[in-house]
């Protein structure tokens, strides 16, 4: 049986942008990195000709060198990138879990900049999420209504317990996983991200688990080339409503309700 190709199939397939749909990437990264895949030292102007290429509207950002260099640094080129095109970049502040003593004036100090969800990646700072006390950047990140972002939250029980106790965070996981699918069916203030579900079916899977309003687009540029997060989504077969929802509305409603 021939499949009845929908509009985001049939772009894809011709190689042109998205258009007449909210496109927004929930997780992207900016700065100079070693392995980027092409967009030298991830230059702002570079990246969003890639988006423009794509036709994705906004990106939710942080830098590479808040995960294991100097996040005051990393901070201040993501303001920069918001100050200058704060209509297409919405910027978070990236935390260290080795220096909880700049924690809350980092968070102070980014906020007055512009920047405003959190991104936390401990494991690649030698720690753990569920063994690092973050109750002080969780109670700030509470009391702002703020989204948090993290690379990995641990087991489904932590994630469950933190979002029960934070219920004006948004929780969002960094990449595609199915073993949170019960948290996120549960817990309104939970969603997962599509980053790096590269593999042929796992849109099509995470689906038959988690209604697709839960869901949020993301491609992990530019540690990844833009295309490689958005063909699973544009060629799963799933229906051209639940693909708008995953490519921006959901993303939308996020910045909407919450402080971003």
């Amino acid at each position: 049986m021939t499949r009845v190709e929908d509009k985001f199939l049939k772009l894809a397939k011709a190689g042109l942008p998205i258009k007449d749909e909210l496109v927004i990437d929930a997780h992207t990264h900016l700065g100079g990195y070693i392995n980027l895949y092409h967009i030298p030292f991830g230059d702002i102007e570079g990246i969003l000709g890639q988006l423009d290429r794509l036709g994705i509207d906004k990106i939710c950002t942080f830098s590479f060198a808040g995960v294991n260099s100097d996040f005051t640094v990393g901070n201040n080129l993501i303001a920069e990138a918001v100050r200058e095109h704060s209509d297409r970049i919405v910027g978070y502040t990236t935390l260290n879990a080795n220096y909880p003593h700049e924690w809350m004036s980092e968070l102070e100090r980014c906020r007055k900049l512009g920047l405003k969800g959190i991104k936390i990646i401990c494991e690649y700072q030698g720690r753990s999420t569920e063994k690092t006390d973050f109750s002080s950047v969780y109670q700030y990140a509470n009391d702002h209504h703020a989204v948090m972002i993290n690379h990995y939250w641990g087991s489904p029980q932590f994630l469950e317990g933190l979002a029960e106790k934070y219920p004006c965070i948004c929780f969002i996981i960094g990449h595609y996983s199915t073993e949170y699918a019960e948290v996120l069916r549960r817990r309104r203030n939970v969603y997962q991200c599509t980053c790096a579900a590269l593999m042929y079916g796992e849109i099509e899977r995470l689906l038959k688990l988690v209604d697709a309003k839960k869901i949020v687009y993301g491609s992990d540029l530019t540690d990844l080339d833009g295309p490689f997060g958005l063909a699973p989504i544009l060629y799963a077969k799933i229906s051209e409503e639940d693909k708008t929802k995953i490519l921006g509305i959901n993303m939308q409603k996020i910045l909407d309700e919450y402080e971003v």
